[in-house]
């Protein structure tokens, strides 16, 4: 089996990070591999931010939090030492798919370097909502951005397990 099959089937969602940061060398290899995914129309509207600061992840975990009303995601980020924000121009229709794409691009990346990832879908709702605001503003979207989905990146403490596949999704016509 080759390394980029390898990377695909052994990639978890990771939950449980080490305090150790990911290296600026690590960081730039993930978010490369975002920027070369292929988008619709090679319009490449997908942008990143990141979030390296703890302190402001704490706030917006707060905010997040009394908003969103559910204490079981109020740790959205699981404490990993790298948040990204992925986001783009809302009025382009294919801005959800194409960050789809840009986000397991950099999830597999990620696995290469031996880091962990989980993909996050649970902020969308406060991040399109009034209350999310100021905390676009913060990340750097506009009001013609659309938040898409987020990317945990850090070291893996503890590894998770495999889950088995469900039969009977593939269908040949």
């Amino acid at each position: 089996m080759n390394e980029t099959m390898e990377a695909i089937l052994e990639r978890r969602s990771t939950r449980h990070y080490t305090a150790e940061d990911v290296t600026e060398e690590q960081l730039s290899l993930v978010l490369e591999a975002g920027l070369w995914a292929p988008t619709a129309r090679n319009r490449q509207e997908v942008k990143i931010a990141v979030a390296r600061d703890k302190a402001w992840r704490a706030r917006f975990r707060a905010a997040f939090s009394e908003a969103d009303g559910r204490p079981a995601f109020a740790n959205f980020d699981f404490d990993c030492p790298v948040f990204l924000f992925l986001y783009g121009e809302k009025d382009f229709p294919y801005i959800e798919i194409d960050s789809g794409i840009v986000v397991e691009n950099m999830a597999i990346a990620a696995q290469s370097l031996g880091l962990g990832t989980v993909i996050i879908g649970c902020i969308r709702d406060f991040l399109r909502s009034e209350a999310g605001a100021p905390w676009r503003a913060d990340i750097g979207m506009t009001d013609e951005d659309l938040f898409t989905v987020g990317l945990c990146i850090g070291h893996i403490e503890r590894p998770t397990k495999k889950q088995e596949r469900k039969e009977g999704r593939i269908k040949y016509l």
